[in-house]
């Protein structure tokens, strides 16, 4: 597959994943009244991190064969803990509002991490 197509794969699933949890999150605010709204959310993160997975770890085979860099480290490692706020904001509704700000802080960190690529 294309660098190109590994790229907009790689960013549908980030997508995806906001888009999932936000409204899981807006979900959770409303008191969780909505069971398709969870649903939806729930598959639709979930599609969104496979994807980022996925596609991450293509680019990382096509541009830099295989060899990890600190950068993509701290993308991994927000990766995984994006992954497990999904039992945060379904089990404990009540920090929601501090889980929608630590999913973006996450987001900005993954960004920075890409862009300025820290202890290369």
């Amino acid at each position: 597959m294309s660098v190109q197509a590994y790229h907009i794969l790689h960013l549908l699933g980030i997508i995806m994943l906001f888009m999932g949890y936000g409204g899981l999150l807006a979900n959770a605010m409303n008191s969780g009244s909505s069971k398709k709204v969870r649903i939806l959310g729930s598959a639709t993160s979930g599609i969104g991190l496979l994807l980022m997975l996925v596609a991450g770890f293509g680019l990382i085979a096509r541009l830099y064969g295989n060899e990890f860099q600190t950068w993509m480290w701290i993308k991994f490692g927000i990766w995984v803990i994006l992954g497990g706020l999904i039992i945060l904001i379904k089990r404990k509704p009540s920090f929601a509002i501090p889980l929608w700000f630590l999913t973006l802080l996450l987001g900005l960190i993954s960004i920075l991490a890409v862009y300025l690529r820290p202890f290369a």
